[in-house]
């Protein structure tokens, strides 16, 4: 089985049969006190990338404070497949305007895709990187896969803090976005606000190459 290592920031991430206490990202968003949610491990079936648990009815107390950075969920989400016809020859400005849809409704409305898995894949590489501080994901299809199981897109957002940047010379996107919501966990666990920059980088056909967030 392929084994992909996911994580998202403020989000999952996995320990052996423990729930630990979880700080957010030192650039969230709330009071002073410390942001917590809680964590287990999850686990994905190969075959149909559905998340089950190794869940106790009642989960235990807090045990520690953790930089959720050191963890991660690992799900065996199949090997790269083909995400269908790419979309090629569009402008910055045309990628950045659906870029922008994307990031706050999905493709076809079902939330962002951070939270939703709803993204054009018209317009990135199948073999597109996907970098994050933890993480470096080279498929489209895992990476969108990842995506689907985490969050609940009917009780999460994403926001979108300023107009996307575009770099005509460098052939780069960038954004800023704030994002939050609820787990797809039994106990539905809420992360705090947590804001983010993801840079987009476009290859010479006009389709996204690479994906790096940084929070």
């Amino acid at each position: 089985t392929n084994f992909l290592s996911i994580i998202l920031p403020a989000s999952l991430a996995a320990t052996t049969c423990t729930a630990l206490s979880v700080k957010a990202p030192n650039n969230s968003i709330s009071n002073h006190s410390s942001r917590r949610s809680w964590i287990v491990k999850n686990i994905v079936s190969a075959s149909s990338a559905i998340l089950s648990l190794d869940y106790v009815s009642n989960p235990p107390t807090a045990v520690a404070d953790v930089d959720l950075r050191q963890y991660s969920a690992l799900a065996p989400l199949g090997k790269p497949t083909s995400t269908g016809k790419k979309l090629t020859g569009l402008t910055l400005s045309e990628l950045a305007s659906r870029l922008s849809h994307d990031l706050v409704e999905g493709s076809t409305g079902q939330g962002g895709y951070f939270i939703s898995g709803d993204i054009s894949t018209q317009i990135f590489r199948d073999d597109c990187k996907f970098i994050d501080p933890t993480n470096s994901v080279s498929s489209l299809s895992r990476y969108q896969k990842a995506l689907t199981i985490l969050f609940d897109p009917d009780q999460s957002y994403v926001q979108l803090l300023k107009p996307l940047e575009i770099d005509d010379s460098e052939k780069e996107i960038t954004a800023r976005i704030r994002s939050g919501g609820i787990l797809r966990l039994p106990w539905s666990p809420r992360i705090s606000s947590y804001e983010s920059t993801i840079k987009y980088t476009i290859d010479e056909n006009g389709l996204i190459e690479s994906q790096i967030q940084e929070w």
